[in-house]
């Protein structure tokens, strides 16, 4: 179970830095819970549909999920950056965008259900713990977002744009080099 714990938490990191950055635009407490609900489900979810799946859906359909996240934090990144001095939203605040954003940082948890047959028998328990932990972290790194803007006030979005473009670049080096 220590390591179904351990491979939940390394799941999240994607939300985490997603959230943190997202935090940054002065999510309210209600939008917090909903994007954090939208990753704990998708968290659950995918691991499901990669036990029942598996890596043929990747074959079948040729899609490299890791250029996906590269493009949705560089595009995220570099709209905040744009857009940090005016009023208007950076990101549509509604459910669809949330369980968008919480699908895109939860794929790697669909590959991650393929496998577990060979880590363990408990699935229901494992996706269980995964969604907890994905949800949490999303929550709290929303919640670290939002704070560091009293903190450092204009600069807050400033530093959630570079978290988000930076985040994209490391994933760009893992992918190709």
């Amino acid at each position: 179970m220590l390591s179904i714990f351990f491979i939940g938490i390394a799941l999240s990191m994607d939300a985490f830095s997603l959230a943190l950055g997202l935090g940054t635009t002065g999510i309210t407490h209600k939008q917090r819970l909903e994007l954090s609900t939208a990753v704990a489900i998708m968290h659950f979810i995918m691991p499901q549909l990669g036990l029942f799946f598996g890596d043929k859906l990747f074959r079948l359909l040729e899609i490299n999920v890791d250029i996906v996240m590269i493009i949705v934090f560089l595009y995220l990144g570099i709209s905040m950056y744009i857009k940090r001095n005016e009023e208007k939203e950076i990101i549509n605040h509604s459910l669809l965008n949330y369980f968008a954003l919480a699908f895109f940082v939860s794929i790697d948890s669909f590959s991650i259900g393929a496998g577990l047959s060979s880590i363990t028998n408990y699935y229901f328990i494992s996706t269980l713990t995964f969604s907890l932990s994905a949800g949490i972290i999303t929550y709290f790194g929303l919640l670290l977002g939002f704070h560091s803007i009293k903190l450092l006030k204009d600069k807050a979005i400033l530093l959630g744009s570079i978290i988000l473009i930076l985040l994209a670049i490391v994933n760009l080096f893992e992918h190709f080099f």
